[in-house]
């Protein structure tokens, strides 16, 4: 009965978390507290026809795979965008390393998901060759690629391009003249660490003015042996390898389906902790 138990959990579709007062979604279950095995990076590669048998068993000696990929479009011509699931500590200059012995240089992204996306993505171009995708790229120079699932979108762009505002007044000012789009707002989501300890009141301060500086944290309260985490789930140059995005709807292609979702590396939190002799 156990074991049928922890099969089915393990083996169960990711759901998506609840929605919380203020947009903020209740992430307990998605955000464990342990150290990811796992996580997933983005990279752009400047070919579309990587040689992936020169790719992956250099990938493979720096114990990462390709998750997603590689992509593009027949708007984007010689590029392509690639997922890759790798140890935290991988090196993002090795990854890109690895990748270049396909045929073009690569470059790591960042990504940023944003939550209640409304309106259709249709301009009525599609018979000409122009994709969903393309057309939402076309907003900025600095998106380098785009995947969106019902109510939910993510962008991916270089280290320090991607701003949240921008995008959603873009986003908002292609669509209006076809009926209107919103991107909602950047996704949020908030878990609780269950800590091994009470810190006393000098590391309790500590340990909250480190997780303030970490990045896509917006807020931390700890009480007790209770850590509550509130993440923005922006400028994630690597996210928890928690699968592909569910959320309810349809993907902008069929491949797009598959495509990683977005969420925090909470793997900075843990080493933190640790390192404070709180969690194992």
């Amino acid at each position: 009965m156990l074991l049928a138990f922890l099969l089915a959990f393990f083996v169960a579709p990711l759901q998506e978390p609840a929605l919380l007062p203020g947009g903020v979604r209740d992430a307990n279950a998605l955000y464990p507290c342990a150290r990811a095995e796992k996580v997933v990076r983005f990279f752009h590669l400047e070919t579309d026809e990587a040689e992936l048998d020169k790719v992956r068993p250099a990938l493979s000696e720096l114990g990462s795979e390709i998750r997603y990929g590689p992509r593009t479009t027949s708007g984007w011509p010689g590029h392509s965008f690639v997922a890759l699931t790798t140890p935290p500590d991988a090196d993002p200059k090795k990854l890109a390393a690895a990748l270049k012995k396909g045929g073009g240089a690569a470059e790591e992204l960042v990504c940023i998901a944003f939550d209640g996306r409304t309106g259709k993505e249709e301009l009525g171009l599609t018979g000409y060759g122009v994709s969903k995708r393309d057309l939402v790229r076309g907003i900025s120079g600095d998106v380098v690629w785009y995947e969106a699932t019902g109510a939910w979108s993510q962008f991916y762009g270089r280290p320090g391009k991607l701003k949240p505002n921008e995008l959603r007044e873009r986003y908002a000012k292609l669509f209006e003249p076809y009926g209107g789009a919103q991107l909602g707002d950047v996704a949020k989501e908030r878990f609780t660490w269950t800590l091994a300890r009470a810190p006393e009141d000098k590391l309790r301060f500590e340990v909250l003015k480190q997780l303030e500086k970490t990045r896509c944290i917006e807020s931390a309260t700890l009480d007790g042996t209770t850590l509550t985490i509130t993440v923005r789930l922006e400028n994630l140059s690597s996210c928890a390898a928690l699968g592909k995005i569910t959320a309810a709807g349809a993907p902008l292609d069929e491949a797009g389906a598959e495509a990683p979702r977005a969420a925090f590396d909470p793997t900075p939190i843990y080493d933190i902790l640790k390192g404070k002799g709180l969690v194992p």
